[in-house]
């Protein structure tokens, strides 16, 4: 048998048991992997977690890579809290609550006394037409009115209209039965308008300041759920220059050991190194080297987009993420997990503002079913004295006679009343809407817990095997390697160990890339997961701060939910707190 023939055996015979070696490794790998069914996986316990090595890119993507004059580092929380304080889309969603806000002083507003002030002057030269307009028939009738009404009026929450007015004139003219010709009058005067049947009540009355504060706590509830797919947005970024780096770093590590394998070639050309084989490494190192301009682009976009969603204005320094994802995962109880979604997030609480809003124009629409019934209920005294002084006239009021009174009844029902029972019906169906909406929150919120426990199982699951994955490809890239520094020097089986080992490095770049990729959805499962459980941003302020920074969790979510408004002190059929 010549040499040549040995050398391919050999070739041959190191390659099969390379191939025997890996089998037998994933069999085993395989025989301790998990089981992946429609279940859930099996969670590992923190004390239980299989050793996983810190994978190479985590301490050499804190290295600058020189492209910018200064360098910023920053981490997922840093980034969070940065949006939050200094983002202008932040600033913008929560003015959003402080608008409508202004809804309840304006509707509070209308219960406050109003002040008013009236005057008119009057000459009149008119014609005569009858003796008993000035007691004669000859000439015209000349009439000089100056008058003056001012006072205060309200609203009251029960629906009472009051109104106090201090009417003031004087009046001169030529007829003879103005006695005495030349006076000032004067008249204080108050009105009572009471709702006896429909508008009666402070339960109606309230019912747009009570609509307005419920509504305002709903756009509180839904800018803090926008709040949250902000921050979502943020860490998806932050995540995204994580890998951006650590996949520049990586590529330029798999360049660097195709343009050394090249080199290597090149030394030994005088000794055993072919032309084909040259030709082999230095095209895959260029397809490397390649790949290196894409992945810093996408480095530096990132940190752009960083800066943007953070409300960052420093654009010279380079942005460096020091904080790594995490491979470990606390045990879930899913209905735990659902409880605390139902308690806090926005969504549930919007629909059950929902309701209570249709609670309260319901009620109102019950009220307005009823015929309009109000007394009404006067009051004056009154006081005249010749022109010469205007004070007089205010005294005698209360020097003279005796206050007169006036009391009536004023009734109105539409024929019919068909306005107000569509009405009724309406609201009927808007509350019967509202139920629905927040059932169907609740069935979508249940549907994003057990979808984001499930996802977060996975991403964990795929995690390790990814982990695995590499050190083995590792294991696979260094043994040929090795095998490739001691190859025969025949020209068959030597080309065919090279591309072996181009292939390997190949694959062990991309095995990188997927375990990287793996990380990164791991954290963004655990980010998504906090987002379902609502508590990726927790309430610690109260509607009247002015200022949001979390959820407004309504009360006792787990109970029937006209238990909550009862319990709130409105029931569903529209009575008010």
């Amino acid at each position: 048998m010549n040499c040549s023939a040995q050398s391919l055996w050999m070739v041959v015979f190191t390659l099969s048991g390379l191939a025997i070696a890996m089998n037998e490794s994933r069999f085993l790998r395989a025989a301790d992997a998990p089981s992946l069914s429609h279940a859930p996986p099996t969670l590992v316990s923190p004390e239980a977690m299989p050793a996983v090595p810190v994978p190479w890119w985590r301490e050499a993507i804190q290295v600058p890579l020189g492209i910018g004059q200064n360098v910023t580092t920053i981490t997922a929380d840093e980034a969070v809290i940065r949006a939050l304080t200094q983002s202008p889309d932040i600033e913008v969603i929560n003015l959003q609550p402080q608008i409508q806000r202004t809804e309840i002083t304006r509707q509070q507003a209308s219960f406050d006394w109003n002040n008013f002030l009236e005057s008119s002057w009057y000459d009149r030269n008119d014609p005569i037409g009858s003796r008993l307009t000035t007691g004669s028939v000859d000439g015209r009738f000349k009439d000089q009115q100056l008058s003056g009404n001012g006072g205060v009026r309200k609203t009251t929450t029960g629906g009472t209209e009051i109104a106090l007015a201090e009417r003031m004139g004087w009046q001169a003219n030529n007829s003879a039965f103005l006695v005495p010709n030349g006076q000032n009058n004067s008249r204080l005067e108050l009105t009572l308008t009471q709702p006896l049947m429909s508008g009666r009540g402070q339960n109606y009355n309230l019912r747009r300041v009570f609509e307005a504060k419920l509504i305002t706590e709903g756009t509180q509830s839904e800018s803090i759920a926008r709040v949250q797919e902000h921050l979502l947005t943020v860490h998806q970024s932050y995540w995204e220059l994580y890998r951006a780096r650590a996949a520049f770093l990586q590529r330029k590590r798999a360049a660097d050991r195709a343009a050394e394998l090249a080199e290597s070639l090149v030394a030994r050309s005088a000794l055993d190194t072919t032309g084909r084989q040259l030709v082999r490494s230095n095209a895959s190192a260029a397809q490397l080297r390649a790949e290196l301009m894409r992945a810093a682009s996408a480095a530096d976009f990132a940190a752009i987009e960083l800066r943007r969603l953070i409300g960052s204005t420093d654009t010279e320094s380079e942005v460096i993420p020091i904080q790594s994802p995490s491979i470990s995962l606390e045990p879930i109880d899913t209905q735990i997990a659902i409880q605390s979604a139902m308690a806090a997030r926005p969504e549930i609480a919007v629909a059950v503002r929902e309701i209570r809003v249709a609670g309260v124009r319901l009620g109102a629409s019950k009220n307005e079913l009823m015929p309009r019934l109000d007394l009404i209920a006067g009051a004056y005294v009154a006081g005249l004295a010749p022109s010469r002084t205007s004070i007089d006239s205010l005294t005698r009021q209360f020097a003279d006679g005796r206050p007169s009174y006036s009391l009536g009844l004023a009734w109105e029902r539409p024929a019919g009343n068909r306005a107000a029972k569509s009405s009724l019906h309406r609201r009927h169906l808007e509350m019967q809407e509202a139920f629905l909406r927040y059932e169907t929150a609740v069935q979508d919120t249940r549907r994003d817990v057990e979808i984001e426990i499930h996802r977060l199982h996975l991403s964990y699951q795929a995690l390790l095997q990814r982990h695995e994955s590499l050190a083995a490809t590792q294991a696979e890239s260094d043994f040929l390697l090795d095998r490739w520094q001691t190859a025969p020097t025949s020209d068959g089986p030597a080309i065919l160990l090279l591309e072996d080992l181009i292939a390997a490095q190949s694959r062990l770049a991309d095995e990188e890339v997927a375990t990287l990729n793996a990380e990164v959805e791991h954290a963004m499962a655990q980010v998504r997961y906090l987002k379902a459980i609502g508590s990726l941003l927790q309430s610690k302020r109260t509607l009247s701060d002015g200022v949001f920074d979390a959820t407004t969790v309504p009360p006792n979510i787990t109970a029937p939910l006209d238990d909550q408004l009862m319990d709130a002190g409105m029931s569903v059929g529209g009575e008010l707190p």
